[in-house]
């Protein structure tokens, strides 16, 4: 493939979006030559439809039974959005030899998937990965936004509609997953501060991807 894969990564609440927002402004005037695609997970379709409703469904869960099932039905439409946007988007794309930029990826189905399958499979972020390993692409560059799950807390109490992960406990998992992943794989990681002010994030991730491209 031509073109070049590069991901946003963080917990809810790192920024990330924000950042992802004013890239799809910055990146395109600044090399002006050059195809950007900007997209996100989950995407737009059906499976990725039925994961947004999903993720601000609170309804409590009639057994425990339930609860694991819904939670490999969560799995596998995730799995399902993935392969999906890959065929649909990621790899034609990248063929063309454009520059995808993707809010949120593979990574982040492993850090958090990897907690709600905790107790249903053993080690479930290597489960995940490699479930993921003969179809997945590996991005190029991965940009990490860290932030404490206690300040992302914060700053998710100023949302309407907050999804169901977007809570402190779960959070912290998430987070250590992610650590976990960037250790297994620091050359494909860019650690930003996401503690910081929005545009001050958003320049470091753009000179970042500059220098990649």
């Amino acid at each position: 493939m031509r073109g070049v894969l590069i991901t946003l990564e963080g917990i809810d609440g790192s920024g990330k979006t924000t950042v992802a927002n004013a890239l799809a402004n910055s990146l395109p005037e600044a090399r002006p030559a050059k195809t950007f695609v900007f997209t996100s997970e989950p995407t737009h379709g059906e499976a990725g439809k039925i994961l947004r409703s999903l993720l601000v469904d609170r309804s409590s869960e009639i057994s425990e039974k339930i609860s694991r099932a819904k939670r490999m039905e969560e799995l596998c439409l995730f799995m399902a959005d993935h392969a999906n946007h890959l065929a649909r988007t990621v790899i034609p794309r990248l063929n063309d030899g454009a520059i995808v930029i993707s809010d949120r990826y593979a990574d982040s189905t492993v850090a958090y998937q990897g907690v709600t399958l905790k107790s249903i499979v053993p080690k479930p972020r290597d489960w995940i990965k490699e479930v993921y390993s003969p179809w997945n692409v590996t991005p190029n560059m991965t940009l990490f936004f860290s932030i404490k799950p206690e300040k992302a807390i914060r700053r998710i109490g100023f949302r309407e509609n907050k999804e169901k992960f977007e809570q402190f406990d779960f959070l912290k998992e998430v987070d250590r997953n992610f650590h976990e992943i960037i250790k297994r794989e620091p050359n494909r990681f860019v650690i930003i501060d996401g503690e910081r002010e929005a545009d001050q994030i958003a320049k470091e991730a753009f000179e970042a991807i500059l220098k990649l491209i």
